[in-house]
């Protein structure tokens, strides 16, 4: 019986919290100036984020990135921090409610414009 408990009282407070699992990164913030592209996972469903923004597509980054950094006539971008960066409201647990975690791309060659 306690057992049956803890399995509702579990799967009740894991049902009122997001995930970054296959979510979509995008562009928070871009600085032509310095070449410097940030991207990243945008947590603004007013959920307790329930991992640290790992699980989100981070494979699609650099590309996005790379595409940002051609508009400026660079050829490419590569990660310039290789670990991620979290900013926004957290919760009492230190949970992320409405913030992002992001990671920095820098612009590479090209003639810029």
């Amino acid at each position: 019986m306690k057992k049956a408990l803890l399995v509702v009282v579990t799967a009740i407070a894991l049902s009122g919290c997001a995930s970054s699992s296959g979510k979509p990164v995008e562009v928070v913030n871009a600085d032509r100036a310095g070449g410097v592209v940030t991207i990243g996972y945008v947590n603004s469903e007013n959920l307790p984020l329930m991992d640290d923004g790992s699980k989100a597509r981070w494979g699609d980054a650099v590309g996005i990135a790379t595409r940002v950094c051609s508009k400026w006539g660079y050829e490419s971008a590569e990660e310039l921090t290789p670990h991620a960066r979290t900013e926004g409201q957290r919760n009492m647990y230190g949970q992320l409610m409405n913030g992002s975690v992001t990671k920095q791309y820098q612009c590479l060659g090209g003639n810029v414009k």
